[in-house]
């Protein structure tokens, strides 16, 4: 057996006794089992858009998360990009409560394994076993939507296969990978910025527009992810920029930053916010130390990632923030391979559970 092969199979190993552990609690514990699971936002947005396929006529009919602003002639659904419900759709003989936390749980593992293959590219640690084990449970945050319905595992999968191919050079691979990124959520678009600004510095380096043309051209793939999002937003509600109308509901972005610390006002459901303070901190830390490591493009992404999320008004930054996880992963290795912090992880893995727990008894539908 090679040593990925081993490798692999303890990521593997340790994947499976985790959601042995945390469903087992549901299952020994819970008379509905994995309902609560089943419930967690944003999972049954997502199923109700493969039952309905966007058609707000269907959402309409079939609205059983009792929601006020799903009407007949309007939803926010689209605020889903498509990706995820289709696969749900696709494996809804299953059941569609199941075909979503399966997709979702299926991703994730194939995050761990991408994680290792992408520290193992970079060369930048001699045991990526102990470097991706943390993973599973880090951050908190990625553990339950690692665990529950919704589509960051199947986006956090295609942005790791993405960076590694940018740093591989392989330009039409990773197009690919950032182009399925796109149609899975909307956030990937931020990462076509920073490729344009990467782009643009080194023509500012380089002084040859062809040649950057001829690089980076293949990328093309991300407004034609977007293009056919909307087109098929077209086909099925009958409105083009069905996307910004939903998005328009919640008004997430402002043009102040740091909004998170506004409380009272809207998405801030507590004072209580020290860990946004953290992890602004940590991912910005993250990024900034792409360029100690000599991964300046990955630092240029991280950034145009990451400069947003201060200007969100939203308490859960520690999600949206979770395609950064890579980016603090690759920063903080020399920390994170030691023995002694896998051995904290472990140790701490019930503390983590305990949180997903107690989050997810307060943050699903009906």
């Amino acid at each position: 057996m090679s040593k990925i092969t081993r490798d692999w199979f303890y990521i593997t190993l340790a994947f499976i006794l985790s959601c042995l552990v945390f469903y087992g609690y549901y299952f020994t514990t819970k008379g509905t089992k994995l309902d609560i699971v089943y419930k967690n936002w944003d999972g049954p947005s997502y199923v109700l858009a493969a039952i309905s396929l966007y058609k707000p006529e269907v959402a309409y009919q079939n609205n059983f998360i009792n929601s006020g602003d799903i009407r007949s002639d309007w939803t926010w659904l689209p605020a889903h990009f498509p990706l995820y419900p289709l696969l749900i759709r696709a494996f809804s003989f299953l059941g569609y409560f199941q075909a979503m936390l399966l997709i979702s749980i299926g991703f994730a593992l194939l995050c761990y394994f991408a994680l290792y293959d992408l520290i193992c590219s970079l060369r930048i640690s001699k045991n990526p076993l102990l470097l991706t084990l943390p993973f599973i449970f880090l951050s908190p945050r990625w553990f339950i939507v690692s665990h529950t319905g919704g589509s960051e595992s199947m986006f956090l999968f295609f942005i790791l296969l993405f960076l590694r191919y940018l740093y591989q050079r392989n330009h039409w691979r990773a197009a690919i990978f950032i182009a399925l990124a796109q149609l899975a959520r909307p956030q990937a678009a931020f990462f076509g910025l920073g490729l344009a600004v990467v782009a643009l510095i080194e023509l500012l380096r380089s002084h040859d527009l062809k040649k950057i043309i001829s690089t980076y051209y293949p990328y093309l793939t991300i407004p034609l992810s977007l293009l056919l999002v909307f087109c098929f937003y077209r086909l099925q509600t009958g409105n083009f920029w069905a996307f910004f109308n939903a998005i328009s509901l919640t008004k997430n972005l402002q043009s102040i930053p740091f909004q998170t610390f506004s409380f009272p006002s809207t998405n801030i459901e507590t004072f209580w916010q020290e860990v946004n303070a953290y992890d602004y901190v940590l991912y910005l830390g993250a990024c900034l130390f792409m360029f100690r490591k000599k991964l300046w493009q990955f630092g240029i992404l991280g950034l145009v990632y990451f400069i947003p999320l201060i200007f969100l008004q939203h308490s859960d930054i520690s999600r949206y923030a979770i395609p950064l996880l890579p980016f603090a992963f690759i920063a903080y290795s020399e920390i994170i391979e030691k023995r002694e912090f896998s051995l904290a992880t472990l140790l701490m893995s019930p503390a983590v559970m305990l949180y997903a727990i107690n989050f997810m008894d307060h943050n699903h539908g009906i």
